[in-house]
């Protein structure tokens, strides 16, 4: 059987329209099963989803993910369930950061900017200041408990200190947000071959 280049990257499960977000924070963010303005359906409801999700997020590298899946024992539901609230709780920070927080939500988004502020923190104080392709970055602890979730967190730090948080949209059709690096009149949709076909057959029934 012949696999494309672009299907062999990734684990079962998952696919090049699961990492549209430009960033390996917002994918993390975008792990909803999300074709409206829901977020019910939960892409990593399990650590062997959630590790197959990483292999093809660019979050670690080839030998940090090598490190995490050597000791598996130390993740437990608990940390599942703290990489759900982290997730939860970015993406209303990010509404906010991106202006899309309505007065009714501005609340939520405030404390969800707080809430990843302290994971930051937490995971700096657990983390390893180290030089990787001639760049120091803070690097998660492979040893502790709460690995993934510093290594999100530390993602969500990469993301928010660039210059792209600027460019930070949502997707029209669904929740899924994006950096938006085009030019001229901007990017509408997560990606063309999911909402952007959706909105368009959509729209083409109500005519």
């Amino acid at each position: 059987m012949v696999i494309s280049e672009s299907q062999s990257r990734f684990a079962q499960g998952w696919s090049e329209a699961d990492y549209v977000g430009g960033h390996p924070a917002l994918d993390f963010i975008n792990t909803v099963a999300d074709t409206g303005k829901t977020r019910l359906g939960d892409k990593i409801g399990s650590w062997e989803a959630l590790r197959d999700w990483v292999g093809g997020a660019g979050l670690l590298s080839k030998q940090e993910l090598a490190a995490f899946l050597q000791d598996p024992e130390l993740d437990d539901d608990g940390a599942l369930a703290r990489l759900h609230d982290l997730r939860e709780q970015a993406y209303e920070g990010m509404l906010g950061l991106a202006g899309l927080a309505d007065t009714a939500r501005q609340g939520m988004a405030y404390q969800g900017m707080e809430h990843v502020g302290e994971a930051i923190r937490e995971a700096l104080g657990r983390g390893a200041f180290r030089e990787e392709g001639g760049r120091f970055r803070w690097r998660p602890d492979a040893g502790s408990s709460e690995r993934w979730l510093d290594a999100v967190a530390l993602g969500l730090e990469d993301f928010l200190r660039s210059e792209d948080v600027a460019r930070l949209r949502q997707c029209a059709r669904c929740t899924w947000l994006f950096v938006d690096r085009g030019r001229g009149a901007g990017r509408r949709w997560c990606d063309m071959r999911t909402c952007g076909n959706r909105a368009k057959a959509e729209a083409f029934r109500c005519r």
